[in-house]
């Protein structure tokens, strides 16, 4: 996956050991009234209890467990300093989850997911186990493990079709709709669809046809 497509889809941020990940709405209201109880009358301190709280629940360490237990914790153990930074990177990092651009953006960032073939092999993968890109033990997977597991889930479906006659075996193979089971046509390489939307956006199409009907002795 391209760094801006993971970063898009994946937020994270490593800051100098803790990883920071995005944090729940449930768990974003729970560290507001934690930083409104730190913080008391002291109105000053609240921008720091807040961002204490929000890193409590955001960090993580090598082991995909919490760092801290509260901001308390946070706020005994870091500087001022440090807890703005870290707030500075979770800010960043939530702002790049976040599709901002409509419609067009969405199209180009499953246009550039598809065309990456190493992803796409690892979230097959990763599907076929029912794990999530996010856990721990998919972040451990090598590049050379996806490929294996790959190829043996492939020869597991070669041995299943070897199970079957030639018939069941070929209607097997068939390309077929997920709703009602009928055979799909097969796709023509040759035809372009971006090129064939253009000249439809631009009515050229239309005129063809048109033309195609006057040639044909219409009225």
């Amino acid at each position: 996956m391209t760094g801006a497509v993971r970063a898009l889809l994946l937020p994270e941020a490593d800051c100098g050991g803790l990883r920071l990940v995005p944090v729940s709405a449930y768990a974003l209201l729970q560290a507001q009234a934690e930083a409104e109880r730190l913080a008391g009358e002291n109105r000053a301190a609240a921008g720091l209890c807040a961002g204490a709280c929000i890193v409590a629940r955001a960090a993580r360490g090598q082991d995909g467990g919490r760092v801290f237990s509260d901001g308390g914790e946070v706020l005994r153990t870091l500087s001022a300093e440090a807890i703005e930074r870290l707030m500075q990177a979770y800010e960043q990092m939530t702002r790049a989850g976040r599709l901002t651009g409509g419609a067009d953006e969405e199209q180009a960032l499953l246009e550039a997911m598809a065309q990456d073939a190493q992803e796409r092999l690892r979230w097959r993968v990763l599907r076929a186990f029912g794990v999530l890109p996010t856990e721990a033990r998919a972040r451990e997977l090598t590049q050379g493990e996806i490929l294996y597991c790959a190829m043996q889930l492939c020869l597991d479906e070669r041995e299943e079709l070897a199970r079957l006659c030639p018939a069941c075996r070929e209607a097997a193979r068939t390309a077929r709709c997920v709703c009602c089971g009928a055979p799909l046509p097969e796709e023509n390489a040759a035809f372009d669809e971006k090129r064939y939307e253009e000249l439809k956006r631009d009515g050229v199409h239309w005129q063809s046809a048109a033309a195609a009907h006057g040639a044909g002795g219409g009225d």
